[in-house]
């Protein structure tokens, strides 16, 4: 630290003159009048001489002597050094944010890459959030590093839109179609089983992790009211509940800001992660989210969203980390729209280039991809192989149907002549000695 020389020079002086001034006061004695009558009577008195400008004295005579020195070393005020023990540095655990650059920002902040904790994750997760906030995006990134981790992704789309075939194109499986154009009550019954067939394969194939990603739960729950609530709910609460002792994680997306749609009960909120992604014009989503939710915190801070590297200036909300945080940025491919396929699992084929980008998807190899074959004659393999575990603990025929199937009230029939053909399957094929 540098101070002016001539305030250091006028400093010495004047503490020197007071100090010399204080120092020539005549000493005080404790006479009084009363003692110099006693005195000159014969009597004695105590005298006592005392210097009470001497502490000032010294005081001033300090402040010159420092003043004077420091003067003379032209202003610079002498360092001190102090040798102390510096602990070896502890790598942080990471918590899904992304550290600003030194020196980028007037002052630095935290930004969040929301897919990579979902695939660093892989655990039950409700995704809710309102239409065209980067819900999708998200997603997709997320799944494509869950796969080069070397998880297995299926996916339940009933908005499998042409402009949008390359949120889902790496998949492994993938059962796309459109649901607001099943016409008729054939149609949705075939969907429904399609559905519980696809759901019922994926429990089964061996490969560990693996994620099931089911998009558009409001559209699923308005189309297929009825299966909705007596089949898929149940097995929603049963992912969310207890998938990730099988290494089975379930995310399900929803537009929806209740999370009672998904007949989760507060008591079992603990047991799912929980993922909301808001911008500046989504607040009556996120009120009516933390209505549904207390655990979610208030976003106190509306500089978040202008911190955001998003298009929509999204910021997002994680239960794991249980703070609002400004999210990265995500490559979104440019693809030219293409005339669909026959069928409803129609993919885009473009490839996406790499990029250098540290906060966009994991580049990955393009993923066989096999068509799901559901709706056939000929039953499954997980289907078969479901009824042959189900056999084997004891399961009578009449539960089979209903619980491992999933065929019940007026489609029984149905699940029954299900059940006689993969049985004469499974008799034909065991080994009789």
């Amino acid at each position: 630290m540098t101070l002016p020389g001539d305030a250091l020079l006028y400093t010495a002086i004047g503490s020197a003159a007071l100090g010399v001034f204080m120092g020539v006061q005549r000493p005080a004695s404790n006479l009084t009048p009363a003692d110099l009558e006693t005195f000159a009577n014969g009597g004695q008195i105590e005298y006592r001489v005392t210097n009470p400008y001497l502490p000032l004295a010294l005081v001033f005579g300090l402040t010159s002597v420092g003043s004077g020195l420091a003067w003379a070393m032209k202003g610079q005020a002498p360092a001190v050094a102090i040798r102390q023990t510096v602990p070896a540095p502890v790598a942080p655990a990471w918590d899904g944010s992304v550290p600003m650059p030194t020196g980028s920002q007037l002052h630095s902040y935290r930004v969040g890459n929301p897919a990579a904790i979902l695939a660093q994750r892989l655990r039950p997760t409700l995704i809710s959030a309102n239409p065209r906030v980067g819900k999708g995006v998200t997603v997709a990134h997320a799944y494509r590093q869950a796969q080069a981790n070397g998880a297995a992704v299926w996916i339940i789309e009933p908005k499998y839109h042409p402009k949008e075939h390359w949120y889902w194109e790496s998949a492994d499986q993938i059962l796309g179609f459109m649901a607001d154009e099943l016409k008729t009550k054939d149609d949705i019954e075939a969907m429904q089983e399609e559905m519980q067939q696809f759901i019922f394969a994926w429990r089964q194939i061996p490969q560990r992790p693996k994620v099931l990603i089911i998009d558009e739960l409001a559209m699923l729950k308005v189309t297929f009211k009825t299966w909705y609530e007596s089949f898929l709910k149940p097995q929603l609460v049963m992912e969310l509940s207890s998938g990730e002792t099988d290494d089975r994680a379930l995310w399900a997306m929803t537009q929806s800001s209740l999370v009672g749609d998904i007949g989760v009960s507060g008591g079992m909120r603990s047991t799912f992660d929980l993922l909301t992604l808001q911008t500046p014009t989504s607040q009556g989503h996120l009120e009516s989210l933390r209505a549904s939710d207390k655990t979610i915190p208030a976003i106190d801070d509306p500089a978040l969203f202008e911190r955001s590297f998003s298009p929509k200036q999204a910021v997002f909300y994680h239960s794991a980390l249980d703070e609002w945080l400004p999210m990265v940025a995500y490559e979104v491919p440019k693809l030219e729209p293409q005339p669909p396929e026959p069928g409803y699992a129609h993919r885009t084929k473009a490839e996406q280039p790499p990029t250098a980008d540290s906060t966009a998807a994991v580049a990955l190899p393009r993923t066989p991809v096999s068509e799901f074959a559901g709706g056939q004659n000929t039953p499954d393999l997980a289907l078969i192989l479901s009824v042959t575990s189900a056999l084997y603990q004891g399961l009578g025929r009449s539960q089979i149907i209903k619980d491992v199937l999933g065929y019940k009230g007026q489609r029984y029939q149905q699940g029954a002549e299900l059940y006689d053909r993969i049985k004469s399957i499974i008799e034909e094929n065991s080994t009789h000695e």
